[in-house]
């Protein structure tokens, strides 16, 4: 039976294939938003792994970049039992860089939109304060692929800046070529200039300038009596819940966020944005259905006399309600394998174009998955026309089919 259903397939190639065209675009979907989803929480989970202590913010707030701390509770945080090293930080979104600013880069650049997401986020760090750190992130970064020096004691108060090679290729020198150590880089109605280049391949991180916290607060306008986050390290790295908790109890209005507790909250968050893609998704799946059902109620009214000749050669009801659910399950299996094939040449060509971390790709789990969900859709869209072929008196259908 499944040799005879295969071949009732192929007799029909134009509308076989309008209908696996049909389903196989809500399984690309599924697939491709899967990816997606996978490659923000991958990108995420890599960037939070280069982060091993405590990240101190104003309670509720997003990022250091919209944060405020009073900068005395640096002095206070270092008294806590259990405190390595307390390294105070003044965040801020950049003003114009080489006179492109916010607006010039994202809604009236040729980039459109897209330049919003890299937009150039100032850094300024108590450098004696983060020379005792263990697990800097950006001294790191330049030391294992990138070239030059990081800020030492002796760049304080100084127009000093270490920013990573993609700010280098975003903002190239007059001939066209990306920034070198030693050329200086505009920052609103200032001059700087750059000693070091850094790489950490996460587009979240390789946005950043760095400077000495003096120099930030001049840039970015904010007050020596306040800091935007203050970066902590215990002495103990696992028992970073612990002193969380105690830096939070200790200081209400603060939230002490460790890695592992941002990375949860972000897959929560990232849970419900699935679900919320999903349900978008599922009413593409569901025309799908429809448009199985349309195509076998096509192929079976154009079959009355097939049924009816093989209901009078001893098929049963069940064996036409098998054979034409049959046809069905195998386009959705067809369909499946082509919306897997597409998602596949798909997230191929884009990782061409994507950089700052981002790679989709597509799991052997999700592969399973969309072939799956579409032998599902094409059984249940089968359903129906079945039944109506089955529950047919053979010599009616015989007599309706010829006319």
């Amino acid at each position: 039976m499944g040799i005879f259903a295969w071949r009732n397939l192929l007799t029909r190639p134009l509308r076989t294939i309008l209908a696996l065209i049909g389903l196989s675009v809500p399984i690309l979907g599924v697939m491709g938003l899967f990816s997606v989803s996978d490659a923000v929480r991958n990108l995420v989970g890599e960037t939070l792994s280069q982060i091993d202590g405590l990240i101190l913010t104003r309670e509720n707030a997003m990022s250091p970049v919209v944060s405020t701390l009073p900068a005395s509770l640096a002095g206070e945080l270092r008294k806590l039992q259990g405190v390595r090293a307390v390294a105070p930080e003044v965040w801020g979104i950049s003003p114009p860089v080489e006179g492109q600013g916010l607006l010039t880069r994202g809604l009236f650049s040729n980039k459109g939109m897209a330049s919003l997401l890299d937009q150039p986020v100032v850094s300024g760090q108590d450098i004696p304060a983060h020379q005792n750190l263990r697990s800097a992130v950006f001294p790191r970064a330049l030391k294992d692929k990138g070239e030059g020096r990081f800020l030492t004691e002796a760049d304080r108060g100084t127009s000093n800046i270490v920013i990573s090679r993609k700010l280098a290729r975003d903002f190239p020198r007059p001939d066209g070529k990306p920034r070198q150590i030693g050329d200086s880089l505009r920052i609103a109605d200032k001059s700087y200039t750059i000693i070091g280049l850094y790489e950490t391949g996460s587009m979240l991180l390789d946005v950043v300038i760095v400077m000495d916290i003096d120099a930030a607060r001049q840039v970015l306008n904010v007050g020596k009596d306040t800091v935007s986050s203050i970066y902590v390290e215990g002495n103990d790295p696992g028992a970073n819940e612990d002193l969380s908790a105690r830096i939070e109890k200790a200081h209400p209005g603060v939230d002490a966020r460790g890695m592992n507790e941002v990375q949860a909250n972000f897959g929560s968050l990232m849970g419900h944005v699935d679900k919320l893609l999903m349900l978008l998704v599922s009413l593409a799946l569901v025309v799908g259905i429809v448009g199985i059902i349309n195509t076998m109620l096509m192929s079976t009214t154009e079959r009355f006399t097939e049924f009816g000749v093989l209901r009078t050669n001893g098929w049963s009801e069940g064996n036409i309600l098998a054979l034409v659910t049959l046809e069905s399950a195998f386009l959705g299996l067809l369909a499946g394998l082509a919306g897997c094939i597409l998602a596949l040449l798909g997230t191929a060509i884009a990782n061409r174009f994507l950089s700052g971390g981002v790679h989709l790709g597509v799991s052997p789990g999700t592969l399973g998955l969309g072939i799956a969900l579409s032998v599902v859709m094409g059984t249940l869209g089968g359903l129906y026309p079945a039944w109506r072929a089955a529950r047919m008196v053979p010599m009616e259908a015989i007599r309706i089919g010829s006319h």
